[in-house]
């Protein structure tokens, strides 16, 4: 039997019951609207979330739903930069377990909650969110992380830098123009908005691997849930 995936906004009723009653996982992307530099799209966090929850979908089978975009903890309040929306700390987790309480009512039994934005207050908030689903909903198999959680050790957390630079330039490279950063010196925190290597350096290959490792490392916790919670 061939694999059953699908982007949920992009599917008819039909085909989401297909989907769920062949393997009931469903994937959310959830990002923040931040400034990544001057090279970067705003949307990149959720963006690249979008990207690899797609990438475990074609694996594993399940739904992708678009991106969340209710950040907390962004680069505004902690550099000031523009273009970039900051939500209160409980917006964020009443938004979102809301979207898990939808997913519940839609009879999914694994839900897996990406963050591509990992400031301290957003994995706080992924934590209580986490933490609250649990003991109200101890039927599903609910897996919340930040995308570093399956690549530390093998790639470095980043803001905007080579990493995930790398990832959009693999997922949507029309998004991306190296071009725009300084040519005569390293971006920085600072002045650029870059918390990492010299995203100068990113490639479409980077960003392929990366997925590949994501996907390797993710991949048996989620099977792992599907076990345990399909029944």
């Amino acid at each position: 039997m061939s694999i059953a995936w699908g982007y949920y906004e992009r599917l008819r009723p039909v085909q989401i019951e297909a989907i769920r009653d062949q393997t009931p996982i469903a994937y959310v992307p959830w990002g923040a609207i931040e400034w990544h530099s001057y090279h970067n799209p705003i949307g990149l966090d959720g963006l690249k979330a979008h990207g690899l929850c797609a990438a475990l979908a074609r694996e594993t089978g399940g739904v992708v739903l678009p991106p969340f975009y209710i950040g907390t903890d962004t680069i505004k309040p902690f550099k000031g930069f523009q273009h970039t929306f900051e939500h209160r700390y409980e917006t964020v987790v009443t938004l979102i377990t809301e979207v898990l309480d939808q997913l519940v009512d839609e009879q999914f039994k694994v839900i897996v909650l990406l963050t591509g934005h990992y400031g301290g207050g957003q994995v706080k908030a992924l934590q209580e969110i986490c933490t609250r689903f649990a003991e109200v909903h101890p039927e599903i198999g609910l897996w919340g992380l930040p995308d570093s959680e399956p690549l530390e050790g093998r790639w470095p957390a980043n803001h905007a830098a080579h990493g995930e630079t790398s990832f959009l330039m693999h997922f949507d490279p029309d998004t991306v123009d190296l071009d725009q950063l300084p040519a005569d010196r390293v971006a920085t925190l600072d002045d650029d908005g870059v918390w990492g290597d010299d995203p100068r350096q990113a490639t479409a290959d980077a960003g392929s691997q990366m997925t590949r490792d994501f996907v390797e490392h993710a991949v048996p916790r989620i099977r792992e849930l599907l076990d345990k919670h399909r029944t």
